[in-house]
């Protein structure tokens, strides 16, 4: 198997959903403190406003990824906040009050399981995905693409993986931050310090996939040619690179929009 095909410990069958829970809870926390899609916050939210989506369907969103502090970007600057529905295969079971925000109000979890691969038509909205899409393999993450053009939804990728030396780098950093910010995540949970200090499973885990997380991302390069072979008559695609947040990560993103979306054809 070539090494970019490894499989995540988390998204196997076998692992835990207790542990999962554990896993996405932190890599929240991490995603919260660094503020890692600070760099594409303006550029997602000019799409939204130019789709004129009031309604974001979330894929793939473990325990509410990067939402919460999207929205807070887009009340800081005087943007209306979409509702956002959070789907995942492996739903969290913890409760998104545990997120401590005015901002969670426009944010719902889905109970079901949903496959990204297998969006359900009448979850209608401007899809986005998270850190996600290196998961599927080229055959799925065309087949998510090609759904969307389909069905005329607009769609938003964005990656913090890469095989970029410095992304890497900031991967090595993650343990340490979760054994720094445990204690202040709230509210507070004695499972949470048992799977990070006494059985350190969730800082391993964390390590283990964001190492092969980056080995598995698609590249600008790959991400064009993956696109240039779907069936998207008047389908307008966006690819590239944004960097910026305390690290400086680049962060990879694709859009894909219908030229003449509407509200209505967004919602």
């Amino acid at each position: 198997m070539p090494i970019a095909r490894l499989l995540e410990i988390h998204e196997q069958p076998w692992f835990p959903q207790s542990l999962r829970d554990e896993f996405v809870d932190s890599l929240q926390m991490i995603l919260e403190v660094t503020d890692t899609y600070e760099p594409i916050a303006t550029l997602l939210r000019s799409r939204l406003e130019e789709c004129g989506s009031e309604r974001v369907v979330d894929l793939c969103s473990g325990a509410g990824g990067p939402w919460p502090s999207l929205l807070r970007h887009f009340e800081m600057h005087g943007a209306i906040s979409p509702e956002v529905l959070l789907t995942d295969k492996y739903p969290a079971t913890t409760k998104l009050q545990d997120v401590e925000s005015p901002a969670t109000n426009r944010i719902q979890f889905l109970r079901d399981s949903v496959d990204a691969t297998r969006v359900p038509r009448y979850l209608r909205g401007f899809r986005t995905l998270f850190s996600s899409f290196h998961h599927l393999n080229p055959d799925e993450a065309r087949g998510l693409l090609q759904d969307s053009v389909d069905k005329r939804q607009a769609i938003g990728v964005f990656e913090a993986p890469a095989c970029h030396m410095l992304t890497f780098l900031s991967i090595l950093l993650i343990p340490i931050g979760t054994w720094l910010f445990v204690p202040f995540r709230r509210p507070f949970r004695w499972s949470r310090l048992l799977w990070t200090y006494l059985i350190p499973v969730v800082p391993l885990v964390l390590l283990f996939d964001g190492v092969v997380s980056c080995l598995r991302a698609y590249s600008v390069g790959e991400l064009q040619e993956m696109t240039s072979g779907l069936e998207s008559s008047g389908y307008r695609w966006e690819i590239g690179e944004k960097a910026g947040g305390w690290l400086s990560v680049r962060i990879t993103y694709l859009i894909g929009r219908p030229q003449n979306l509407t509200a209505d054809a967004a919602d």
